[in-house]
């Protein structure tokens, strides 16, 4: 498993340095200024991967 992530699903590996020292100044600006990624609630229907994976109902973050 550990090969394959390595060799397979890493597709590019970017230096974000220059960007992070810029959102660190945006920490002074009370993170109005902050540059975040959207999060969005990922549905999972099925009852059983629910169980699976520890979830309560998909229908409660609606």
């Amino acid at each position: 498993m550990l090969a394959a992530y390595a060799k397979d699903w890493i597709v590019h590996i970017e230096d974000i340095s220059n960007f992070v020292k810029q959102q660190r100044q945006n920490l002074n600006c009370n993170y109005t200024e902050l540059i975040t990624p959207q999060e969005k609630v990922y549905p999972v229907f099925d009852s059983d991967i629910q169980k699976k994976l520890g979830l309560s109902a998909w229908t409660d973050f609606l």
